[in-house]
């Protein structure tokens, strides 16, 4: 389809490690506010399945995102 190839990632983005769980986590802001917006679909048409996803999406950590925090 013409007009829809995905933008090329900056060079900031491609030095931060991909999410490779199962469950792909929200990396940024954007992404937080699309899973937030499904998750509220999900509970407005009573979808279990739908809604233990973007929970799972949310509230996981992410070795990807997430910077270890040793003690």
């Amino acid at each position: 389809m013409p007009g829809a190839e995905a933008a090329k990632p900056s060079a900031a983005e491609t030095s931060k490690p991909s999410c490779t769980c199962v469950i792909a986590h929200v990396q940024n802001h954007e992404e937080r506010v699309r899973v937030q917006a499904g998750l509220d679909n999900a509970l407005t048409n009573i979808d279990a399945h739908a809604v233990l996803v973007t929970c799972l999406q949310l509230m996981q950590p992410c070795p990807a995102r997430d910077e270890l925090v040793t003690r």
